[in-house]
């Protein structure tokens, strides 16, 4: 059954359509969102997915985009240079032009048989060990053009301070996307030979999501040294050559696929699972409006941490989808925007008005906790 309390809207028919579509397995439950909506290539999006762990893999909302989410990384730099970067508007344009060019000239897709190899031999003593590295990629990849990069500021205000602090970060949103096409594919292929469950624990579920962060992560230090800001990094040891990345302030997952309470599978569809260790939840908004940081339950972390429970909901929507409309009433600015590929049609994305925060509480949000708005500097697109 699909489940809509938290739908902001009515479902429309196609949508209605899909969700019985999804639910073709047995016991079968679907969790509609309030940024439900169809998105650009006809596929309904904003939902939690849930399913006994033994029903077969083909009939798993599996998309393209699978594992892409959006990572984040505090700046260890003074208010001086955040005031010195907001004024470089013209340096910022060029520069972000360089390096989305730079990426994409660059770029070695990764695919699935980049996967660190796990075989075995048998020795002459008889003892079985691995003739490859297992935790190494295979092959050497880098990451591809993300969908959206940028350099935000906000003046935060800790959950024990008094004084807001001028913060600077650089936020990164996509993935993988050849490997995660093609893993999309295998799940066509040869998904009613598998269950849901061997999903779950397959090596590629394993790979294909630690390596969307890695290519995120690794962005996000090449954009650091892009525009010389300091930015706490290490060593990709699972990388197949020498490569660093950052180690992430918070890192929010769009699309996953989970363990979920009383042994089932859970599909995270434009959502994530709120019950797990978080800091903060990060949610895109449009690329001149930037990235709203909505904080979790008041604990050590710095924009809190898990809340909710699966009982009730233990899901919260994580971005300001895009939507049709004959006419934009919207006027943003686009000053601060660079893209690599221009785009024919005008983008307008979802409001989030006093209706959408009254449903993020009956989600199980404390309003209290508060957000934070991350006010983009530059950002590049596709």
């Amino acid at each position: 059954m699909h489940n809509t309390k938290f739908s902001l809207f009515p479902l429309t028919q196609d949508e209605k359509v899909t969700c019985e579509s999804i639910l073709s397995a047995d016991n079968a439950q679907l969790l509609v969102m309030p940024t439900h909506h169809i998105n650009e290539f006809g596929n309904f999006m904003g939902f939690r997915y849930v399913c006994d762990p033994y029903v077969n893999a083909n009939t798993l909302p599996i998309v393209r985009n699978m594992f892409h989410g959006t990572t984040m990384i505090q700046c260890d730099v003074t208010e001086e240079q955040i005031l010195g970067l907001m004024m470089a508007s013209k340096e910022n344009k060029t520069k972000m032009l360089e390096f989305l060019q730079g990426v994409e000239d660059a770029c070695i897709p990764a695919q699935l048989d980049c996967i660190p190899e796990n075989t075995e031999a048998l020795t002459s003593s008889g003892i079985m060990q691995a003739t490859g590295l297992r935790s190494v990629d295979s092959k050497h990849w880098t990451p591809e053009v993300p969908d959206r990069i940028g350099i935000y500021h906000a003046y935060i205000k800790g959950y024990n301070r008094d004084v807001r602090t001028h913060r600077l970060f650089i936020i990164v949103s996509g993935g993988l996307n050849k490997a995660c096409d093609e893993f999309c594919n295998l799940m066509i292929d040869v998904g009613k030979h598998w269950t849901a469950n061997d999903v779950l624990v397959s090596e590629e579920v394993w790979w294909l999501r630690k390596a969307c962060l890695r290519a995120r992560c690794r962005l996000l230090k090449q954009l650091a040294d892009k525009f010389e800001l300091k930015v706490s990094h290490m060593e990709d040891i699972q990388s197949y050559r020498l490569h660093q990345m950052v180690m992430p302030t918070t890192d929010t997952l769009e699309h996953d696929i989970s363990g979920f309470s009383g042994n089932r599978i859970a599909v995270y569809n434009g959502c994530m699972d709120t019950t797990k260790n978080i800091n903060g939840i990060l949610c895109n908004m449009h690329p001149s409006e930037g990235v709203w940081l909505f904080k979790g339950a008041h604990k050590a972390s710095c924009f809190g941490s898990m809340f909710g429970s699966h009982e009730v909901c233990g899901t919260f929507p994580i971005n300001s989808p895009k939507v049709k409309r004959p006419e934009s009433l919207n006027v943003v600015d686009s000053s601060c925007i660079v893209r690599l590929h221009s785009v024919s049609e005008k983008e307008d994305y979802m409001c989030f008005d006093e209706n959408y925060f009254k449903v993020l509480e009956s989600m199980q949000w404390n309003r209290d906790n508060g957000f934070e708005a991350l006010i983009p500097i530059i950002v590049g697109l596709k």
